[in-house]
């Protein structure tokens, strides 16, 4: 399935903020069971943009805003081509098979538990607590010869059928034990309880951020989680919609829960203590692969796009007077910056510490359909 994904995030503050520094993770992975064939990251007002990756191969882009402004947008483009058709299986297993280990056995592999020992324990919003204890326990107790394989679509399935899928049921702060006690939440949530589940039972799992192609227009992007099955490998399943994952699948990003993987995260100074956060996120469903304009098989960052990611229009108004010149990496940018906002060139006592962004719970609602 080849998808056009455009995630927009307008933040809006009452007065004038300086000094937001921020960090994105918005541009899909590439390789493996998906194809990166084109990406854009617009920022609003423009800044110049650091591309790096993460401890967990996820690509980060970093971009700060030293003078004043009352509104931020981030904007991402991306073209993608997964491995796989709507309703068919990214990876894995062939139908009817199961040859993975006996859960027992999996938990009890000392090579393993050290390899992936952080997908194993206690993570910032999967601290692995009584509740959840509780629930993999009783799972387990139904078949205590499970293999791991059958062990982990079984927990998807109690997912499933212990929580309603509800905006605004939780937070993207809720832990799991708030969860399980509400009986409710987003696709964030569920995968987060089947991360606990999986890691009580001694199941590596970790959390997956990504957008759920054919859903036309959405206010957030999605969650899953995969789990480590030999011989299989890395395995996805969705929880929300109780399936494995699919070529509707599109990854972002992959760490131990939702904080490894934040959509987006940043401070600020200034603006009244207050933002008012707003996110689409369309996908156009494309037919083909067709030529691309940056066709890209690895993963390289766009050389064009590395240095300063622009909103052309937004610069207009600023095109008057002395020329600013940027180089990094053989590439040369000119810039006019005469009517450049000053920046603030220190911090006042009454300014106050730093204000956080308002984070994106990961909850693209499901399609009409899915179950």
């Amino acid at each position: 399935m080849r998808y056009r994904i455009r995630h927009r995030t307008s933040y809006r503050y009452a007065s004038h903020v300086f000094e937001s520094f921020n960090e994105v993770r918005l541009r899909p992975l590439a390789g493996g069971q998906q194809t990166l064939l084109d990406f854009d990251l617009l920022i609003e007002p423009p800044a110049t943009v650091i591309s790096f990756r993460d401890y967990y191969g996820n690509a980060v882009h970093d971009f700060g805003v030293a003078y004043l402004h009352d509104r931020l947008v981030i904007e991402a483009t991306s073209d993608v081509v997964t491995h796989a058709e709507a309703d068919e299986p990214l990876a894995g297993v062939p139908e009817g098979e199961d040859a993975s280990p006996a859960i027992r056995e999996l938990a009890g592999n000392e090579a393993l538990a050290d390899e992936l020992a952080e997908f194993l324990g206690p993570s910032p919003y999967v601290p692995l607590a009584d509740e959840s204890a509780t629930f993999a326990e009783a799972i387990l107790a139904e078949d205590p010869d499970t293999s791991a394989l059958a062990f982990l679509t079984r927990a998807a399935d109690h997912v499933r059928a212990r929580l309603e899928f509800r905006v605004g049921a939780t937070t993207v702060e809720s832990s799991v034990a708030e969860v399980l006690a509400g009986g409710s939440g987003v696709c964030q949530d569920f995968a987060h309880v089947l991360i606990s589940l999986c890691r009580h039972a001694g199941l590596p799992a970790r959390y997956a951020s990504g957008y759920l192609g054919g859903v036309a227009v959405a206010s957030a992007s999605h969650a899953w989680v995969e789990a480590y099955v030999p011989p299989y490998g890395w395995l996805g399943v969705d929880a929300t919609l109780g399936t494995p994952c699919t070529g509707r699948h599109v990854k972002l990003g992959v760490g131990r829960d939702y904080a490894d993987v934040a959509v987006l995260r940043g401070t600020y100074k200034g603006g009244g203590g207050h933002a008012e956060l707003e996110v689409e996120v369309t996908c156009e469903t494309l037919g083909g692969l067709g030529p691309a304009p940056h066709l890209r098989g690895g993963d390289d960052e766009p050389t064009a796009r590395l240095v300063a990611i622009q909103n052309l229009g937004a610069m207009r108004q600023f095109q008057r007077g002395a020329v600013l010149t940027q180089a990094m990496g053989g590439m040369t940018q000119t810039i006019w910056v005469d009517e450049l906002p000053p920046p603030r060139a220190q911090l006042r006592p009454e300014d106050g510490p730093p204000s956080q962004q308002p984070q994106q719970q990961q909850q693209q609602q499901r399609r009409e359909g899915d179950r």
